[in-house]
Parts: C-alpha cells; structure tokens; sequence
C-alpha cells in the first residue's frame, strides 16, 4: 500500500496548524485521519482462521482463484494499483469519458482525489489494531496481480484499502451524476471484490472496506468542501457532454436498483451457501443472551424505537415532540430504504433460513408473515445502515456510536434467523446507494440542515 498518511509532513513544517487544515481539506482530503470513524469500533474483530465464520472468507478466496484466469481476472489484476490513477480508469469509463485528470477536467479530478484520499484514510486505524495476516501469507502464497507487492506483507489485511478508496470514490460520483449511479457503484462494487480474486483480501477485509468508505463519505458530508465540490464536478461534466448549465441529473433518475449494483443472492446450489449456513449456526448460538434478547427488541422498525436506540448512541433523547426535524429526517430516510429494499426483494426470491431449514425463530410472533417474503435484502439492514449513516453526517462528534448501533441493528437479523450473512451484508451495500441519492433530494438536504441545529441544540441543553 502506498500510504497516503504522511502526505502533508512537508507541509506541516512550513506552514501553521490552522493553515494546513484549511489547506489540506480543501485540496487533498476531506477528512483527517484522526478525524475519521474508528472501524475498529463500529466493526466486528475479523473472523480468527478455523473459526464458523472463517468458511466464508476460505470458500470465497478459493473462488477468487477460479477467477485470475479469465477477463475478470485480468480486470482485478489491471485495477490493483495503489494510486487515485486506478480511480481515474474506471470513473472516467463508467462516465463515459475518455479521460480524468488534472489538466482537462479539474473538477473530477479534485473530487476523485479527494474521496479516495479520504476512503484510504478510512482503514487507518483498524488495520493496526488487528494487523490480519492476508490470504496468499496464510496459503503460503506469494502477490499475483500486476501492482502488488510485498510491502502488503507488512500492511493489516483488514479492512480493504482498495475496497474503502474505491468504494468512496464511487459514493462521491454516484452522487455528482445520479443519472449513471448504478454504473458507478457497481464498479466500485467490483474495485473491492477484486482483492478477493487477487489473494490480496478476504471477503470480511473487502465488506468491511465498504463500510469504513461509506462512514468517512458521510463524515465529509458534516464539512463544506464535498458538497462544493460535487456542484463544481457535475457542472464541469454536463459541459463536457454537451447538457444545459442548469441541467438536473437527478430529474430523470430511478433511485438505485440493488440488482444493477449487487451480486445475485446465494442459493443453496451455490459453493458460497455453506459459508452462510455456518454463520447462522454460529449466531443462534447467541440466542440466549443478553445480545439474543437485544436482537429480539431490534424487530421492532417503528420511529420510536428507532429514535430510542439511536438517540443513546447520540446521547441525546430522540421524539417527535423534541427534536421534530431529526425524527422527520428518519421517517425520511426509512421511507427510501423500505422503497429500495422492495424492489431488489421483487427481483431476487430467497428462502430465509427458518424456512429454508425448517428451524424455529427466536421470534416465532413474525414466522407466518415473513414465511412467503424474501431474505434477499434484509429491510432491517438496510434501515440501520441507512441512519447511521446518516446520522453520522448529522452528528460526527458521535460517529462512532451511531455506526455501531446501525451495524448491531443489522446483524440482529442473522441472531433471530430472518435473514443470512449476505443478504445483510448486501443490504448494507443497497443503503450506502441509497444515502448518495437522498442528497439529490432537496427535502433531505433541508432536514439535514434542521436536524443538525436540532442536535447541537439539543446536546448544548444536555450537557450542561
């Protein structure tokens, strides 16, 4: 990994602190390493080497290796540069363009830069924490694709670098020309699951990278230069196609479509289903404490549940009566998940895993309901990641906090056995494309403004 986290040492021996963080965020990145979510928080610990969930990175790096051989594979070896040049081919490509760089498009390049600067930046802390030992060491293997060396030997495996850069470029772009963003996320989708067919990461390196790009996105939200930013990118690319100054990408837009930007669902045929199997067995396990309980009470999809949970992550008591603006941007913002989720259930029917092995639930109420819907998204998921991200944005002094709390509220499906491993890890991915649109909605942007004076007002009144 060329590691960007002393990009501004130069710097910061000429110049004052204050200015280096003017200069630096508004030309470089974002957000600060220091400043970013703590992934080794918000995430789970990766999986040990022998344990349940370890089957599904093992199963998924042997199908990695199935794939080097074949014009995906050539694509994930091209794609494995540690540099925001890798970003620049694929943008430009599902941009249509034949180029992105500083000199003929300026606006690109600066918000492509940025966004993976602030992705890379993402995995800092986790990766050290953990220090995971990468694929081809544990297969007593050496580097495949053509820009990897041995420096990652030395560099945690999880979370995934290249999944978190790639991933954040293609929320920022995503968001700069909607019209194209299930071309664009599902490149950034393949920027991450190509370390897998490389034997650079595991899949738990790669999901995890994902969701440290999406929270340091939601971060740069919280500052000004993003936004800026994407206005300056989207008005430089509708002169370069040729579109009115005034022309709205977001106008003629669908909202995204799970199916265009995610892998279709695992089945009980695929190789990949015995990894998910194992998963399940593992958090039944829990089913009986205290975390068991916790995964029963986060059933419940109703906004006073939802402003209680996440109002303690917040520190700040959530209700329609007190924070009117936050409780209306989660109504908001559970209205397009649900809308997101349904479609992609329409195209993709899966049994879920009480049905699909004839197993009692830890929440028997809701069996009969759920029995003839699909597990393939998880709605619950998709909800949880949604406003926590979202929240994030609202409220990054407690990042942390909300992006664990939407996380645990995900992952409380796979305890009760409503839904697969992958079917919440996807739902994770469907919210991240669902959060890039909503900042194309003018409703949103303008509940985002109230409930961030509600919040800091609010949390003034509660600390004193």
């Amino acid at each position: 990994m060329k590691s960007l986290r002393y990009l501004f040492v130069p710097v910061l021996a000429v110049c004052s602190t204050l200015g280096v963080m003017a200069q630096t965020a508004a030309d470089s990145v974002y957000v600060f390493r220091d400043d970013q979510a703590d992934a080794g928080y918000f995430l789970p610990a990766p999986p040990e080497v022998g344990s349940m969930e370890y089957v599904d990175d093992l199963l998924q790096w042997q199908w990695g290796k199935t794939q080097r051989p074949t014009p995906r594979g050539t694509q994930a070896s091209i794609e494995s540069m540690w540099k925001p040049e890798a970003m620049r081919i694929v943008m430009a490509q599902a941009l249509g363009l034949d180029t992105i760089s500083d000199e003929l498009t300026p606006a690109l390049s600066r918000l492509l830069v940025k966004s993976y600067n602030t992705g890379n930046l993402s995995t800092w802390a986790a990766k050290r924490k953990y220090m995971r030992i990468r694929p081809f060491m544990q297969m007593g293997e050496d580097t495949w694709a053509l820009f990897d060396d041995d420096f990652l030997r030395t560099n945690g495996s999880y979370p995934s670098g290249h999944t978190s850069f790639g991933w954040a470029t293609a929320l920022a772009f995503a968001e700069m020309w909607p019209e194209l963003q299930d071309t664009i996320l599902r490149r950034g989708f393949e920027f991450g699951e190509n370390r897998i067919i490389t034997g650079a990461h595991y899949q738990s390196d790669v999901n995890a990278g994902y969701l440290c790009a999406a929270a340091s996105i939601a971060h740069a939200h919280a500052l000004p230069y993003l936004a800026a930013d994407i206005v300056a990118a989207r008005a430089e690319y509708a002169a370069i196609k040729g579109l009115p100054v005034d022309y709205n990408p977001a106008a003629a837009a669908t909202f995204p479509r799970g199916e265009r930007i995610l892998n279709q669902p695992v089945d009980t045929a695929s190789y990949r289903y015995l990894g998910d199997l194992m998963r399940y067995w593992k958090a039944k396990t829990l089913r009986d404490t205290p975390r068991g309980e916790q995964a029963v009470s986060d059933v419940d999809k109703t906004l006073p549940y939802l402003s209680r949970i996440f109002g303690e992550a917040l520190g700040v008591p959530l209700s329609a009566e007190t924070t009117p603006a936050v409780c209306q941007l989660l109504a908001l913002v559970k209205q397009h998940s649900a809308e997101a989720v349904v479609a992609l259930k329409l195209t993709n029917f899966r049994k879920r895993p009480f049905v699909q092995l004839g197993e009692p639930t830890s929440v028997p109420s809701q069996e009969t309901g759920a029995r003839g819907t699909s597990s393939f998204a998880s709605g619950h998921a998709c909800l949880g990641w949604s406003i926590a991200l979202v929240l994030t944005e609202m409220a990054p002094d407690r990042q942390n906090e909300v992006l664990r709390c939407g996380f645990d509220y995900g992952e409380s499906r796979l305890i009760t056995g409503y839904h697969w491993a992958t079917d919440i890890e996807a739902a994770r991915l469907l919210a991240c494309a669902v959060v890039a649109r909503l900042h194309s909605d003018p409703a949103f942007l303008t509940l985002m403004q109230q409930a961030r004076t509600e919040y800091r007002n609010a949390a003034l009144h509660f600390a004193r």
